[in-house]
């Protein structure tokens, strides 16, 4: 039977190391965060941005999941972020077949450094100056052939067994001809690869696994390293078929690079890349991981509070109790006073007559059988305490008879008052106890509609890396970020039919209406397409309230600059008449859609995700129901962190309950995406 694996082979670094330095070689790093276990490493590639996850002992990989990210930098991060922030990636590659993944980044002063990752002895991530010093490492430890410890020199842990992409035929048959043990075993330990694959040696071999080495034939080495050979081919030259492997209860156990045949009659399903594989494999693990232990510690927590509520209430039951007992007691006492007086005075009377205690009890319990007066109450007396006692309503009450009946009822008045205060610190304490009990449950009913699992994102269209909107007429527009993606939209984007906008005065968006039927384009539309040109300027920054945009055809822009001039990045040769809209509104409207994910067929949980949109109000208030209006302010208005926020938390207000778990996915980062640059507030 096969153990679910949870963490990379070195099969798996080495598909998976190719993969990435496909994708992310000449990357630059955005940020770094750190969740449970997980390093997630945000980087801007040619391809666009991609969130990286390094799990410490397990494997890397590239993420279309919604990991949650945590409000504050732990001290590493901190440390880790002033090193690697805006570093581009060189190159990525595994130290000789090990389970070491190595990024090569650029450093302007001088050799590249490196970030390197192990994923064994339960994981490692250090960071290497030129000459492989240690400028800070996740752990640091001593090791007996090795140590990782502060501004000393980094060195690779010694590789263990033959190496599996060199070793020949004779290589191979020598290690194992005089072996005393499981074949299966020795490949394994030998030439260091993972038990599934020196089992699917012997089985591709046809060789018992359970073979002692020394026992095979020279025939059974010849099969044995075919077999071998295959396989590695199989890694070096084949074609990745990516899968994700199930058990016969549907449950997945493993996630390999490609196929292998003693896993050839499982359930299994296909990706087109071994990263995609790992991501949605290791997506349902972390799951499990990063929502379970926060709803058990709540669970506990629960757990905890309701049984001191429970020991509490108990408590306070047994202080009413002593209070009723102890005032009662002290009543019956006053009401008998005389009595018990006459009963005490004789005790003492007889003592000092000379009879012992026995005599006198003797003489007191004969007394109380013959029915005379005072002796009713007499159970004993206790020499060794100087105490009678009584029975009085049913209970046993000690007397001192160094004090008059009456202190001793007072007395016994002072315990029901202490319980009589104590009953109402109990009570005071219930309170906060159950206060904090019912915030708890709150919690865990909170926790109970938020989301439990990973959701992964949908892609996005070839246009939402640009500003858009879609109009009420239903255009396109999209617009450049900065001068970069202004000269994208230039150079790509812009067709013959399309109208190109753009402010009068430097600091916009390259703006422009897709046309592809070639319609006429309504004035609504190129009304709208003004508002957000005028939204995204420099205008909202300075707080102006209006600003005058014009727009033109495709073929009198240009980047061509007269003959021995320089035109700067993102600037443009206007040619021929303009169209101007005067006093175009800095003012913008965000929006949420909820919008409905496909699942597999085998999952019936429907799933949503919510998208941030923007726009004029108008257009905007077409698409959804659930929006606010922000515009300019000069003081009293917001940072655009603070306004996204303050945006989720009306977008969470605002959405009907059975939604409000998916719009909590929504990420600040994105909504601040949507947000011009300045100080804005909300309408």
């Amino acid at each position: 039977m096969i153990k679910a694996a949870r963490e990379f082979s070195n099969f798996d670094v080495f598909v998976i190391v190719k993969e990435l330095d496909l994708i992310l070689s000449n990357g630059t790093i955005l940020n770094i965060y750190e969740i449970e276990d997980l390093l997630i490493v945000k980087i801007n590639t040619t391809s666009g941005k991609k969130n990286l996850i390094v799990k410490k002992d397990a494997r890397v990989n590239l993420t279309e999941y919604d990991y949650p990210i945590p409000n504050y930098p732990s001290q590493y991060i901190s440390s880790l972020r002033k090193f690697l922030k805006n570093r581009r990636i060189l190159k990525i590659f595994q130290h000789q077949f090990d389970r070491i993944i190595i990024f090569e980044l650029s450093n302007k002063d001088g050799q590249p450094w490196k970030f390197v990752i192990e994923l064994f002895n339960k994981g490692n991530f250090l960071l290497l100056d030129e000459e492989n010093i240690i400028k800070i490492a996740k752990k640091y430890r001593k090791f007996r052939d090795r140590e990782i410890l502060a501004k000393k020199k980094y060195s690779f842990p010694k590789s263990q067994g033959q190496n599996f992409l060199t070793m020949n035929k004779d290589e191979f048959k020598d290690l194992f001809k005089n072996s005393d043990v499981e074949i299966v075993r020795d490949l394994s330990r030998k030439i260091h690869i993972s038990g599934l694959y020196s089992e699917e040696i012997c089985h591709r071999g046809k060789i018992d696994k359970s073979e002692i080495g020394k026992n095979l034939t020279d025939e059974d080495y010849e099969i044995l390293y075919d077999s071998f050979k295959h396989l590695r081919n199989q890694l070096l030259f084949g074609q990745i078929n990516a899968q994700i492997i199930f058990d016969q209860h549907g449950k997945q156990i493993s996630v390999l690079p490609f196929e292998i045949e003693i896993l050839k009659e499982n359930d299994k399903k296909q990706f087109t890349s071994f990263n995609e594989a790992v991501d949605e494999f290791f997506s349902k693990i972390d799951s499990e991981i990063l929502k379970s232990p926060e709803d058990q510690k709540i669970d506990e927590k629960i757990k905890t509070h309701e049984k001191i509520l429970k020991n509490q209430n108990e408590y306070l039951i047994e202080l009413k109790s002593k209070k009723e007992k102890y005032y009662r007691i002290g009543e019956l006492i006053f009401a008998n006073l005389d009595s018990l007086e006459k009963l005490k005075s004789v005790i003492l009377e007889a003592k000092s007559k000379g009879y012992t205690w026995e005599e006198i009890n003797n003489k007191l319990k004969i007394a109380k059988l013959e029915n005379l007066n005072g002796t009713e109450f007499f159970e004993k007396a206790i020499p060794s305490t100087n105490q009678m006692l009584i029975r009085i309503n049913n209970g046993d009450v000690y007397i001192d008879l160094r004090k008059s009946i009456g202190e001793n009822a007072n007395i016994i008045y002072s315990k029901g008052k202490k319980a009589e205060k104590k009953i109402t610190g109990t009570i005071d304490a219930i309170a906060k106890i159950q206060k904090k009990l019912n915030k708890l449950k709150l919690e865990k009913e909170s926790k109970e509609n938020e989301v439990d699992f990973l959701i992964k994102k949908p892609k996005k269209k070839w246009y939402e890396k640009f500003r858009w909107f879609i109009s009420s007429d239903h255009y396109l527009i999209i617009g450049g970020r900065d001068a970069t993606s202004n000269e994208i939209i230039f150079k790509k984007y812009i067709d013959p039919h399309d109208l190109v906008f753009h402010t009068n005065i430097p600091g916009s968006p390259l703006a422009v209406i897709k046309n592809l039927e070639n319609k006429k384009i309504p004035l609504s539309t190129i009304q709208e397409t003004a508002d957000f040109v005028a939204s995204y300027s420099r205008a909202w920054k300075e707080t102006w309230g209006i600003v005058d945009i014009f727009y033109i055809l495709p073929d009198q822009i240009s980047r061509s600059p007269p003959s021995g001039e320089f035109l700067p990045k993102g600037s443009f040769i206007i040619s021929g008449k303009k169209n101007f809209i005067k006093n175009a509104k800095t003012k913008l409207t965000i929006g949420l859609k909820i919008i409905e994910l496909e699942t597999d067929s085998n999952n019936n949980r429907r799933i949503f995700y919510p998208k941030i949109i923007s726009g004029p109000e108008f257009a905007i208030k077409k698409q959804t129901e659930n929006f606010i209006t922000i515009i300019p302010s000069k003081s009293g208005g917001l940072t655009k962190g603070k306004l996204a926020k303050e945006i989720k938390s009306i977008f969470i207000r605002n959405s009907v309950k059975d939604l409000r778990m998916w719009v909590k996915l929504l990420s600040i980062d994105e909504i601040i995406l949507y947000l011009p640059s300045g100080i804005s507030k909300i309408e």
